[in-house]
């Protein structure tokens, strides 16, 4: 059976927003996407509940989260009042929710149940990720993804040692080193199945592999047994870190500028499912007829980023 995941960032996405639903379907139809995970998806869902699974081929479902706006996290999102969120879409023939121990389905919420030590440069993330666990109907494999959106940078004149670039490094770590691990090593409801973890969404740094220039982090990084990064190859516990294509359009201009959205694994995912990764070209995919610019289109109607896919197979 073969998979396509998909992320994206789908920029503000809510019904006061007036993007075209209709484009947005289209890149979703066309690329025969199986389960999708969107960033900046705003106003609990209501543009995707009521309208975008409205536009989808086949029978859909969503879910919709909001990381906890704690007292702390205040002075980075500054006056931000969108109530930024996250969506998970799938198609409810190929994808089901595993069950807890009272027979309940397990549905996709907020992860916050990790723990970081207030070192140098280390705090919780700003915005903790969106997680679901999806049953492969006629299998017995389950997919855990983990969804993010790091934050970009923190407001001028906040008091801490750290800039931003350390911020969003540091939060690629904890979701990598600390969070992956253990999602990835719970069996408690597990149901005889296989499970695959995989990180996907928006991390705001650059593949160094890419043409990107920027904040970047590699394409493998080793962490040791408590989730500290480490500076050589000796741990057994890796992360490989993929999709090397640019997909944010460039401010004001025409094309493309940063290579921002990936998707994280362990080995076993790398070795057994993968079989291959691509960015979608939506912006000339579904472009319209007599239009000269078409990036400042696609941006004022979809986003000002381009999905990425990951194609798996077992």
């Amino acid at each position: 059976m073969r998979i396509k995941i998909a992320s994206f960032n789908i920029n503000n996405l809510s019904l006061a927003t007036n993007k075209n639903l209709d484009r947005i379907a289209k890149i979703i139809n066309d690329n025969n996407i199986d389960i999708i995970a969107m960033q900046e998806v705003l106003a609990e869902g209501r543009a995707v509940k009521f309208s975008l699974l409205k536009r989808l081929k086949g029978k859909w479902e969503m879910a919709w989260g909001a990381p906890i706006d704690r007292a702390s996290n205040s002075s980075y999102l500054g006056n931000d009042k969108r109530g930024e969120g996250y969506a998970f879409l799938w198609k409810t023939d190929k994808f089901t929710f595993p069950k807890d121990i009272n027979g309940n389905d397990i549905v996709p919420q907020i992860y916050s149940n990790y723990h970081v030590n207030n070192e140098y440069g280390k705090m919780r993330l700003i915005r903790d990720p969106f997680y679901g666990r999806f049953k492969v109907k006629g299998t017995r494999v389950e997919l855990r993804l983990l969804t993010t959106h790091i934050l970009y940078g923190k407001p001028s004149g906040l008091e801490i040692d750290v800039g931003a670039i350390a911020m969003r490094k540091n939060e690629f770590n904890i979701l990598a080193g600390k969070i992956y691990p253990r999602i990835n090593e719970y069996y408690k409801t597990i149901e005889s199945v296989v499970p695959y973890t995989i990180v996907l969404g928006d991390y705001n740094l650059n593949l160094k592999s890419s043409t990107a220039i920027g904040p970047s982090i590699p394409e493998v990084c080793c962490f040791d047994n408590r989730g500290n990064l480490m500076s050589d190859n000796s741990s057994k516990f890796k992360i490989y870190t993929v999709q090397n294509e640019l997909t944010t359009l460039k401010l004001n201009e025409e094309g493309y500028a940063n290579n921002y959205d990936h998707f994280s694994f362990d080995e076993r995912v790398h070795n057994e499912l993968v079989k291959g990764v691509y960015r979608i070209d939506s912006v000339h995919q579904t472009k319209k007829q007599n239009v000269d610019k078409i990036f400042e289109d696609y941006k004022k109607e979809v986003s000002d980023h381009v999905p990425i896919v990951i194609e798996i197979s077992f």
